[in-house]
């Protein structure tokens, strides 16, 4: 399942906005999801949204299928995804073991 929406990401990727419109539209989702969160937690200025958990994991995933669309700009090797993903998750657990 995973391989088939990695597949669709990479192939959507190839769309015509450049690098630097697609790091743009990646820090637009980074803002939507921060204000999901502050609505869903009720932050003081961000409850009149009433959002939900629905919408953060909404958000997520579009700074998901951005960060991967940009990675697959760069590159369109799953092997140099995987790769990277390992290294950087095994950093991450060796942070969190400390």
């Amino acid at each position: 399942m995973l391989e088939l929406l990695l597949k669709k990401v990479r192939q959507l990727s190839q769309e015509p906005k450049t690098l630097e419109q697609m790091a743009l539209k990646l820090s637009e989702e980074a803002g939507e999801t921060a204000q999901a969160v502050l609505s869903y937690r009720k932050a003081s200025g961000s409850e009149y949204k009433q959002l939900g958990i629905n919408d953060v994991k909404e958000e997520c995933v579009d700074v998901i299928l951005v960060t991967l669309a940009i990675l697959y700009k760069l590159s369109d090797s799953d092997d140099e995804f995987y790769d990277l993903a390992n290294k950087k998750i095994e950093k991450w657990e060796s942070n969190i073991q400390r």
